[in-house]
């Protein structure tokens, strides 16, 4: 699972960061976007500066599990497994699904993949740019 803040370039995702409200910065692990002016950075990165008006869509990628027809978000995923929470449910569904507290007002657990029916990537969008 990718997670992160994403957006659309000339119609092909990239991680993204902003510096300032005209200027972001495009990250991506293929060697190919350096005949697209990426340049290769320190981390093993190839990046590259581009304005804004250059950026079709930023979003953040979140995902959602789906258990007996209720969405709980997905925290992490390891091995064969998901870390869910509890989302907006109520002390009656954390109670009956077995949620832990982990702080206040906040409830987790860990989930076999097996249990859930369906994952379900969300793009919220983000820096008043247009939805993806």
């Amino acid at each position: 699972m990718r997670n992160g803040v994403w957006a659309l370039y000339n119609d092909k995702e990239y991680e993204i960061i902003q510096h300032d409200q005209e200027n972001y910065e495009l990250f991506t692990k293929d060697p190919v976007s350096m005949q697209f002016g990426f340049v290769l950075g320190g981390n093993g990165h190839y990046c590259k500066q581009v304005r804004r008006e250059h950026i079709s869509s930023v979003y953040d990628v979140r995902y959602q599990a789906i258990i007996n027809g209720l969405e709980f978000p997905v925290f992490r995923e390891e091995y064969n497994r998901l870390l869910i929470g509890s989302g907006l449910h109520g002390p009656d569904i954390i109670k009956k699904y077995g949620f832990v507290q982990v702080e206040r007002l906040e409830y987790e657990k860990w989930v076999g993949k097996s249990k859930v029916e369906k994952i379900v990537e969300v793009k919220v969008p983000l820096w008043r740019f247009p939805a993806p």
